[in-house]
């Protein structure tokens, strides 16, 4: 009997520190909500630079075009090139619950599309989508971002697909100046007789 209140106290003070080790909150990892496509293109980028690639480039300026080869090795031009996709940063926090994913998969190949969507605001971008293989590796990105209020519109639509091609379409138009359209077509391919 004389033991009892003394493993009754040991009793309290045990749940007493349990209870304050459960008040005193870990630090989190953080984890993204969607894929970080800032370090996916930044990744691809390197790849184009050791890759011995050479791009083939066509920009066309309301309807004018011009054209140009490119080695991979510029390091700018693949940083230029490679950059609005890389602003496309789904998991910055004013952003965060701002979109909506979905995903569809197809069982015969494995591949996996996988589709963030807007949730209506005027976000940019407004929807991204990924084509994913068997393994889970992206090997296409499309971007879509829109913004309209009374006096400027502004559309652009990416298209990456890996160590093949990139696509921009960007339309603008400003009240009372006439609309500005781009086209950016470059063409991803391996050197060869060098």
């Amino acid at each position: 009997m004389k033991r009892f209140p003394q493993a009754t106290a040991l009793l309290i003070m045990i749940g007493t520190m349990a209870c304050n080790l459960a008040n005193n909150p870990s630090p989190k990892l953080t984890t993204d909500k969607f894929i970080r496509l800032p370090e996916y293109f930044t990744r691809e980028g390197q790849q184009l630079l050791t890759g011995n690639f050479i791009l083939h480039k066509s920009v066309t300026l309301n309807g004018k075009t011009d054209t140009s080869s490119i080695t991979g090795s510029d390091s700018a031009t693949v940083h230029d090139l490679l950059k609005p996709f890389m602003d496309a940063d789904l998991n910055k926090p004013s952003l965060r619950d701002d979109y909506d994913t979905s995903s569809l998969s197809d069982p015969f190949s494995g591949r996996k599309s996988v589709i963030y969507k807007s949730k209506g605001k005027q976000t940019s971008p407004s929807e991204v989508t990924l084509e994913l293989d068997k393994q889970g590796n992206i090997q296409q990105v499309n971007i879509h971002s829109y913004t309209s209020n009374m006096v400027y519109e502004f559309r652009q639509d990416l298209h990456y697909q890996q160590n093949r091609q990139v696509r921009m379409t960007t339309y603008q138009k400003i009240a009372f100046l006439s609309p500005k359209e781009m086209e950016v077509n470059v063409t991803i391919a391996p050197k060869t007789g060098m």
